[in-house]
């Protein structure tokens, strides 16, 4: 009996597992277990998992369910009073193990410690990424800051199996967002989390993992939501802050929609969400600039203003006041782009690629407009929006 079960979901991730799990194996923290659940693969992941030949690995298969099926399986047959979740394609650091389980040790009233992570792409590079949601550090025992972001990846989270047990697991019905839905049930429920703000994982970001899966993401996401304001023990005094969040979900998957490629789609998610909350439309820069300009910056968009320009081409209606200062808010990525690559020295670059974007567009610099909206941008970012 292991005082730690890892618990890893393996879908089709041959060219990944196999690094997933030496990671732990190569933990500070000896006494774990590790139950990979095969949800279904059709690729090579058994043989390679089986190849390791540790009697602490543990192989159950399933058929293809979801990663909270998979999750809630690897549970019910786990032995360990801790329960640390990593994905099939992410990495454990060597201390995660031991300095998570310090913090849950040093509080038995404690369910959840959610640690630090940064992203990685396929090939295990760093993406560059300076807002992580950990290193802002919001409650995570206050409901509010729960139901318009979540801030934890499970691979990066280690949490008491009791408390797994008390809200019943994963939902099984959602894909993709189950972990959200599970985190709110938790703090719903009065179970106690904490910040551990140090890297213990890297995390991999791909345009074809399930994070990234626009179209069921952008269901799932408003709904794992919905699933929590309708419970009988959800606060009433919350239930506006909940419409919020429901919009800023919608809002979140038209980013997802549109990186996507999937134009109509998005267009018809941004209109639901300024239905749902108008005021993501008021103010200079708005929430929705502010969401579509952080979009185009995301390490996986290779072409910001190309992006932000198909953007404007696929606004709903009721977004205008967005389509109007079109000119303003591609003036302000074109100055964060400049900044970004003088930032990280790459002044040949920047140069080569910027000279002629000034020459195509000698004009917005002298924009008022654009100044006023880099001013705005800095100073919300600053936390001093007035």
């Amino acid at each position: 009996m292991a005082r730690i079960s890892v618990v890893t979901p393996c879908y089709n991730a041959e060219r990944f597992v196999g690094q997933t799990i030496q990671s732990v194996l190569d933990q500070t923290y000896q006494d774990f277990e590790i139950i990979v659940v095969d949800d279904g693969s059709t690729d090579g992941s058994p043989r390679i998992i089986e190849g390791f030949g540790d009697p602490r690995i543990r192989l159950i298969f399933q058929a293809n369910g979801g990663p909270a099926k998979a999750r809630n399986t690897g549970v019910r047959a786990a032995t360990g009073e801790f329960l640390a979740f990593l994905d099939a394609d992410d990495l454990a650091l060597p201390h995660r193990f031991t300095s998570q389980l310090a913090v849950l040790e040093i509080d038995p009233q404690l369910s959840v410690v959610g640690s630090g992570y940064v992203w990685i792409d396929e090939n295990g590079v760093e993406l560059p990424w300076p807002h992580h949601s950990w290193q802002h550090a919001p409650d995570l025992n206050d409901l509010a800051s729960w139901l318009v972001d979540c801030p934890f990846v499970p691979s990066a989270t280690m949490l008491r199996r009791q408390a797994w047990e008390d809200v019943g697991g994963f939902d099984e019905e959602l894909i993709g967002p189950e972990d959200w839905n599970f985190w709110m049930r938790l703090v719903v429920t009065g179970h106690r989390m904490t910040w551990q703000q140090e890297v213990v994982c890297l995390y991999r970001r791909s345009a074809s993992s399930l994070s990234e899966n626009a179209g069921r993401m952008s269901v799932n996401s408003p709904e794992a939501l919905r699933r929590v304001l309708v419970r009988p023990d959800f606060p009433p005094s919350l239930l506006p802050l909940g419409q919020k969040g429901l919009a800023i979900r919608h809002l979140d998957g038209t980013k997802r929609l549109y990186r996507s490629g999937m134009w109509e789609q998005g267009k018809a998610s941004l209109e639901q969400a300024i239905l749902l909350d108008p005021g993501l439309i008021v103010g200079r820069p708005c929430r929705v600039e502010d969401e579509i300009v952080s979009a185009s910056m995301e390490p996986l968009v290779t072409d910001p203003l190309g992006f932000l320009e198909s953007v404007f081409h696929n606004l709903p209606a009721n977004a205008a006041p967005i389509q109007v200062r079109e000119t303003d808010i591609l003036a302000r990525v074109r100055l964060e782009l400049l900044a970004r690559g003088l930032q990280n020295g790459q002044y040949p670059r920047v140069l080569k690629q910027w000279l002629p974007e000034l020459a195509r567009h000698p004009g917005w610099l002298a924009n008022r407009g654009v100044w006023e909206t880099i001013a705005r941008a800095v100073r919300n970012r600053l936390g001093h929006p007035k």
